[in-house]
C-alpha cells in the first residue's frame, strides 16, 4: 500500500469500541493540539559503515559540547549499548547491521521546553548542532503521544472449549476447519505489541512467555489497562475460550502504560525488541495519526528480517487506513460484523487488504475473566492468530509470501474499496500455505428463487425471492441477481437486485386486470466476483378464480420426538392430506419457523443444553395454502455437563467435547478443549487438550 502523509494526529491505541457504551478509543483531535511528549525529540543519524562504531557515535554524540550548550541531551540509543534500552538484550550483531542500514542511528533527544519558543524552533536548533558536529541528519520528529479510552462490562461464563460468543466469529472465518489441518504451535512466537498480557490469566497462562516479553513504559509486562489481554485471547488461548491458535507463544511487548499511553519512539523499540527474539508475527492493535519515517524505517526493518506486520485500519469510519497499518508491507487489517457486512467505525480504502470479525468479539482480560469488545483492533488478532496456523505448518515462508496467501484464499464480500481482498479464510490460507495451492474458496455459486403463492389473481403481488449462497451453504452478500418473467407467450420482464447480508435478493411486481393468463416462468441468475456464475427457474400461473385451490391440508397427526441431543431433538408426525397434494412441511420452534422439509421427519439443531423447547408442525400445499398447526411437543435438551464413562479408551478420529473423560495408559484424563482426535494429540502430549485426573 503507498504511504499517505496524513496529518500527524496523535497516534492512539485503537480501536475498539465498547458493544455496551459506545465509546471507541481516543483520536488525536480528542487530546487536544499537544499530540506529542513535550521536551522529547526522535532523531535517526546516518551510519557510515566502517567509518565509526556504534560505541564511537554514541560517545562522540553525547560528548558533543554544542548539545548540551544548546540544552539538549541524549536519553536514549535504539541501538546503542551503554545507553540504551536494550542494554539488557544484546542485539545479534547482523540483525543489528541490518536494522542500522534501514533506520540509521536512532536516538530519543530531551530538552527544555522553556529554551525554545516552539517544536519547530527545537527541532531546528538540533538540526544545525548535529550538522556542525559532523552527523548527516535523516530526520527529527517529534515523540508523539499515544492514548486510548475504554470502558466495558465484564461477563463471567462456565468453562467451555469455544464459547457461544465465539462461534459465529469463528465460522465465519474458518477456524474449526483450519485446526483439523494445525491448532498451532509454540514454536510460533507472536510480538503482542499493546499494553501487556495478564500473564496469570486462566486461558492464558500457559502461553504467555513473560521470560521473553518486555516492557518499554517501565514497569513489568502485565496488563493494567485490558486492552493487550484482549487481543492476545483472540490469538489463543484456551479453557473458557479459544484463540484462532490453541497453542503458540505469546510475547508480551509493552509500549503502552497502565493509563494506555505510549509513545512513537517506544513502539520503535517494540518493534526492534521482536525482530531480535525472532518473532514470527507482531500484531499492533493500535495506530491513528500521520505518516512518521521512524516508524515507517522500523516496519520495513522487520518485514525485511522475515517478521509479518500485521495492524488494525483504524475506527474513525473513513475512507483512510491510518498508520501503523497504512506502511508499506503491512497487512491492514479491516471489520466485519456477524452479517459479513464492515463495521460502521472501521476505517476502508485504498490500502485496505483483508477484513476479519470485529464486532462485539469475545475474548480474555485481566483479572481472569472475559468481555465483549468492537473495533479493528478485535479484527486484526484474528488474522494474526491465521497467520501463526500458516507459520506451524510451513515456517519459512516470508511476509510477502504470507499476504499474497492471505489475500488469494480470502472469501469475497464486496467491494475492495470496503473490503480489501475479502474476509480472511483460515482453513484456505492453511492449507495453501501446507503446500495445497492457493485455491480459490467458494469459486460455485448455489442460487434458489421461489414465490409467495403457485397460482394468482389478477390484482395480486407477485413476490419472488432469491437466494445465492456458496458451495458451504453460507449466505453471499453483495451478488447481483438478475431476474426474468416470462409471460405465456413469450415475452418476459427483467429486473437486477443484489443480495443483503442474508444472501437475499427480492422482486415484486403488481398484476392488473389485462394481466395474461396462464403460466408464467420465473428465472433468477446470479454472478458474484470471484465466484461462477448459477441460476435456477421456478412457475406459477395466473388464474381467473375458477378452480382456483383454496383449501389447506389437513392438519399433521401425531406430532412426538423420537429422540434428542444437548443441542439437537428429532421429531416425526403423521401425514396429512389435500385435495391436490402437500408438498411440504413447516417446522415451528415456539412461534419461530425454523426449517421446511417434505417428509414427516425433521432434526433441528443448534440448540441450547438443558433447556425446554415447544415444537409444532403445518402442512403446504402447492396453491401456497398452509393448515393449522399440529398437537404441540414439548422438549428438553440433555445437559452436555454428564460425563461420559472415564473407561472408555482413548482413540483417533473422534470428536471430544470439553469435559469428556477417557482413559489412556493406565490414567484417567479430561478434555479441556472441543476436537477431533488426531496422531500426536494423545492425553501425555497436549496438556492443553487433556487434564490428567
Amino acid at each position: 500500500m503507498l504511504n499517505k502523509f496524513a496529518s500527524t494526529m496523535l497516534v492512539a491505541i485503537m480501536l475498539m469500541a465498547s458493544l455496551f457504551t459506545g465509546k471507541a478509543f481516543a483520536s488525536s483531535e480528542q487530546e487536544g493540539s499537544n499530540n506529542y511528549i513535550e521536551g522529547q525529540l526522535v532523531v535517526s543519524i546516518e551510519a557510515q559503515p566502517g567509518a565509526y562504531s556504534i560505541q564511537s557515535i554514541d560517545d562522540t554524540l553525547t560528548k558533543l559540547p554544542t548539545l548540551a550548550n544548546k540544552g539538549f541531551s541524549v536519553a536514549d540509543s535504539l541501538f546503542g549499548d551503554k545507553i540504551s534500552a536494550f542494554a539488557a538484550q544484546p542485539l545479534d550483531s547482523n540483525f543489528k547491521a541490518m536494522a542500522i542500514q534501514k533506520m540509521g542511528m536512532v536516538y530519543l533527544v530531551e530538552y527544555n521546553v522553556a529554551d525554545y519558543a516552539s517544536l519547530d524552533a527545537a527541532k531546528e536548533a538540533l538540526g544545525k548542532v548535529l550538522s556542525d558536529g559532523g552527523f548527516q541528519v535523516r530526520y527529527i520528529s517529534e515523540n508523539r503521544k499515544m492514548s486510548a479510552l475504554e470502558t466495558a462490562t465484564v461477563l463471567d461464563v462456565s468453562a467451555q472449549a469455544v464459547n457461544p460468543n465465539q462461534t459465529w466469529n469463528y465460522n465465519m472465518i474458518k477456524v474449526p476447519q483450519a485446526w483439523e489441518i494445525t491448532t498451532g504451535s509454540t514454536a510460533v512466537k507472536i510480538g503482542v505489541l499493546d499494553s501487556g498480557i495478564d500473564s496469570n490469566h486462566p486461558s492464558l497462562s500457559n502461553f504467555v512467555n513473560t521470560s521473553l516479553g518486555r516492557s518499554f513504559v517501565g514497569g513489568t509486562t502485565m496488563d493494567g489497562f485490558g486492552h493487550g489481554t484482549h487481543v492476545a485471547g483472540t490469538i489463543a488461548s484456551y479453557g473458557s475460550v479459544s484463540g484462532v491458535m490453541q497453542s503458540a507463544s505469546l510475547i508480551p511487548i509493552r509500549v503502552l502504560g497502565n493509563n494506555g499511553l505510549g509513545s512513537l519512539y517506544g513502539i520503535q523499540q517494540g518493534i526492534v525488541y521482536a525482530v531480535s527474539i525472532k518473532c514470527d508475527v507482531i500484531n499492533m492493535s493500535l495506530g491513528g495519526g500521520g505518516y512518521d519515517q521512524g516508524m515507517d524505517d522500523a516496519v520495513q526493518t522487520a518485514v525485511s528480517a522475515g517478521v509479518t506486520v500485521v495492524a488494525a485500519t483504524g475506527n474513525d469510519g473513513v475512507a483512510s487506513i491510518s498508520y501503523p497499518a497504512a506502511y508499506n508491507n503491512t497487512i491492514a487489517v479491516g471489520s466485519v460484523t456477524s452479517s459479513r457486512t464492515r463495521s460502521s467505525l472501521s476505517n476502508y480504502g485504498s490500502g485496505l487488504d483483508i477484513v476479519a470479525p470485529g464486532s462485539n468479539i469475545y475474548s480474555t482480560v485481566p483479572n481472569g475473566q472475559y468481555q465483549l469488545m468492537s473495533g479493528t483492533s478485535m479484527a486484526t488478532p484474528h488474522v494474526t492468530g491465521v497467520v501463526g496456523l500458516m507459520k506451524a505448518v510451513n515456517p519459512s515462508l516470508t511476509p510477502a509470501q504470507v499476504e499474497s496467501i492471505l489475500k488469494s484464499t480470502a472469501q469475497p464480500a464486496g467491494s475492495a474499496y470496503e473490503y480489501g481482498s475479502g474476509i480472511v479464510d483460515a482453513y484456505a490460507a492453511v492449507q495453501a500455505a501446507n503446500g495445497g495451492g492457493n485455491p480459490q474458496p467458494d469459486k460455485q455459486t448455489q442460487t434458489t428463487v421461489q414465490t409467495d403463492k403457485s397460482v394468482y389473481q389478477r390484482g395480486d403481488n407477485i413476490n419472488i425471492t432469491s437466494k445465492v449462497v456458496n458451495q458451504q451453504g453460507s449466505a453471499l452478500q453483495g451478488a447481483s441477481v438478475n431476474f426474468t418473467l416470462t409471460r405465456p407467450n413469450g415475452t418476459t420482464i427483467t429486473n437486477a437486485a443484489a443480495t443483503n447480508s442474508s444472501g437475499v435478493a427480492t422482486w415484486s411486481i403488481t398484476s392488473n386486470a389485462q394481466t395474461a393468463l396462464g403460466s408464467y416462468q420465473v428465472k433468477a441468475e446470479s454472478t458474484l466476483s470471484g465466484y461462477q456464475s448459477s441460476s435456477a427457474t421456478s412457475s406459477l400461473q395466473f388464474s381467473d378464480g375458477g378452480g382456483v385451490d383454496t383449501q389447506a391440508p389437513s392438519v399433521p397427526s401425531n406430532l412426538t420426538s423420537t429422540g434428542k441431543t444437548n443441542t439437537s431433538v428429532s421429531l416425526s408426525w403423521g401425514a396429512s392430506t389435500d385435495n391436490v397434494g402437500v408438498t411440504g412441511y413447516e417446522v415451528y420452534q415456539g412461534n419461530s419457523l425454523v426449517t421446511t422439509v417434505t417428509m414427516t421427519s425433521s432434526t433441528v439443531t443448534g440448540l441450547t443444553p438443558n433447556t425446554a423447547y415447544t415444537f409444532t408442525v403445518k402442512a403446504k400445499d402447492a396453491a401456497g395454502n398452509i393448515s393449522a398447526a399440529s398437537n404441540a411437543v414439548s422438549v428438553t435438551t440433555n445437559n452436555d455437563a454428564t460425563p461420559p464413562n472415564p473407561n472408555t479408551p482413548w482413540a483417533l478420529g473422534v470428536a471430544y467435547n470439553m469435559g469428556d473423560l477417557v482413559s489412556y495408559g493406565g490414567s484417567t484424563y479430561q478434555c479441556l478443549q472441543a476436537h477431533t482426535s488426531l496422531t500426536g494429540w494423545e492425553p501425555t502430549n497436549v496438556p492443553a487438550l487433556w487434564l490428567k485426573k
